[in-house]
């Protein structure tokens, strides 16, 4: 900052933390560039299933889901007991919604007819602070063969700045995870990283772990 008459100019930390704001805001296109990117490099030289049956947990609104029938095709089932994602991924009108299920349910809950050549959550695993019971559904839902993609917010300087500007949706618990945490907790809950992969160029960085 530059002085005038050897003083600071005025700082206005409400304009400052709004200016923030506005730049780690979320936004689906630069999401799509950066999850698109960034699973094709966790995937890369991995044999996918042809016309996949690909499960979400927690899923939202189905991002991952959506974004993985775009590369792969095949068939995709969303699973989440919140009303208001439900209600926000019915006025999404996304081009493979004839191949989408979305299950309005408890996870821990859920009973399948078969298990899922992908299972999948996205920003679900760090809402628990004991992971054991949650990894293992993914585990439980998924083909031996299958593959499981684990999606978690990076602990880092830019997430906590992200989250620390949104204080809307600090709601429950959220725990940050390095990436060599996160490895070390999926591997004491029995599951195996494959590969890991880290964002580069989204408004906070995440951690995407491929496991069988």
């Amino acid at each position: 900052m530059k002085l005038k008459n050897g003083e600071a100019p005025a700082f206005d930390a409400d304009v400052y933390f709004h200016n923030v704001r506005d730049l780690l805001s979320e936004n689906a296109h630069l999401l799509a560039l950066v999850l698109g990117d960034v699973l094709r490099k966790l995937l890369k030289g991995i044999q996918v299933q042809p016309q996949p049956r690909i499960l979400e947990l927690g899923a939202g609104t189905g991002f991952l889901t959506r974004l993985l029938l775009t590369m792969y095709g095949g068939s995709g089932v969303l699973v989440d007991n919140c009303r208001t994602s439900f209600d926000a991924y019915n006025r999404i009108k996304d081009k493979n919604e004839d191949r989408i299920t979305y299950r309005l349910e408890d996870i821990f809950a859920l009973k399948v007819p078969e298990p899922f050549d992908i299972v999948c959550s996205f920003g679900l695993i760090e809402h628990f602070q004991e992971k054991q019971e949650i990894l293992s559904i993914h585990k439980e839902h998924c083909r031996p063969d299958g593959h499981m993609i684990l999606i978690v917010p990076m602990d880092s300087f830019l997430t906590r700045a992200y989250y620390e500007v949104h204080p809307e949706i600090n709601l429950g618990y959220r725990e940050l995870l390095t990436k060599k945490t996160a490895l070390e907790q999926i591997q004491t809950s029995g599951l195996q990283p494959v590969r890991a992969e880290v964002s580069q160029g989204y408004v906070y960085d995440f951690l995407t772990v491929l496991c069988k």
